[in-house]
C-alpha cells in the first residue's frame, strides 16, 4: 500500500549494553481500582512496551504515576533519585511527559497551530517552535496557522509528539501512538521513536498492537488481566 516491504516498517533496534544505566524505575505502584503491586525498570535509550488489552489499567497506571489520578503507594526513581510528582506539571518539571491517547484527542479542535495571539515575543517563540517541529517531524501542513483538526490523523499524531517533546523530557510515555493513522504515518512515528532513543531518552509505549511489540520495542511487560496486577 505504501510501496515498501513490511520489514522496512521498523528501524533496526540498537543493542543496549549490559551496563546501560536504569533511567526510570517503579516499585510496587498501586493506583486504586486500576493497578496494584506493579514494578518495572527501563534503561536509557530503551523502548519498553506495556502490552495487553484495552481496559487493563495501563493508561491509568501512568496517570497515577504522574499525579493525574490518585496513587496510594509506589516508589518512583528517575536516574536514581526518588521523585513523587503530585500533578502533571510536577512530572514535566522532572522531565517526564505522558502523551494523550490516539490522534483524535491530542489537540482540541478550537486550537490552532499557533494557539493564540499573545505578546509578540511569545508568539514568535511559539511560531519558531512550530516551524522546527514541522521540519523535524515531517508534519505536512501548508500553513502554520492551520487548524490541527484539518490535518490527517498521522500528521495530528506527529504534531502531538512534537508538543510533548518540546520540554525536552528524559522519559517519554506514548499511549497508543499509532492508533487511527495510516501505514505510512505509522512508519514515520516508529522511526521518530527510535530517534528519541538515539538521544538516550527512555521511551515507554502503551500499545495494543502485537506487531509493535515485536518490531519496535526492546522489552515488554504484558498483562491479560482486566486490571494490572502482580502478573505483569
Amino acid at each position: 500500500m505504501v510501496g515498501r516491504e513490511v520489514s522496512d516498517m521498523f528501524p533496526d533496534k540498537p543493542v543496549l549494553a549490559a551496563e546501560t544505566r536504569v533511567a526510570f524505575k517503579v516499585d510496587n505502584a498501586y493506583v486504586p481500582g486500576w493497578a496494584q503491586n506493579v514494578s518495572f525498570s527501563v534503561r536509557a535509550g530503551e523502548v519498553f512496551d506495556f502490552a495487553g488489552l484495552v481496559g487493563a489499567g495501563r493508561t491509568e497506571l501512568f496517570e497515577g504515576l504522574i499525579g493525574l489520578r490518585p496513587r496510594t503507594a509506589g516508589r518512583i526513581e528517575l536516574d536514581g533519585e526518588n521523585i513523587n510528582p503530585h500533578n502533571p506539571r510536577a512530572a514535566v518539571e522532572h522531565d517526564i511527559t505522558v502523551s494523550e491517547r490516539g490522534p483524535q484527542g491530542v489537540w482540541p479542535a478550537r486550537r490552532h497551530g499557533v494557539e493564540r495571539q499573545p505578546h509578540d515575543d511569545d508568539a514568535r517563540a511559539v511560531r519558531d517552535a512550530l516551524k522546527k517541529a514541522v521540519g523535524d517531524f515531517g508534519i505536512r501542513t501548508g500553513n502554520l496557522a492551520s487548524r490541527a483538526r484539518m490535518l490527517s490523523g498521522g500528521n495530528q499524531q506527529k504534531l502531538a509528539l512534537a508538543k510533548f517533546l518540546h520540554p525536552d523530557p528524559r522519559v517519554v510515555v506514548l499511549d497508543e501512538p499509532t492508533r487511527g493513522v495510516n501505514v505510512g504515518a505509522k512508519r514515520d512515528i516508529y522511526f521518530l521513536i527510535h530517534a528519541l532513543t538515539a538521544e538516550s531518552r527512555t521511551v515507554i509505549v502503551i500499545s495494543s498492537e502485537p506487531i509493535e511489540l515485536i518490531g519496535l520495542c526492546h522489552r515488554a511487560a504484558a498483562s491479560l488481566s482486566p486490571r494490572l496486577g502482580p502478573d505483569i
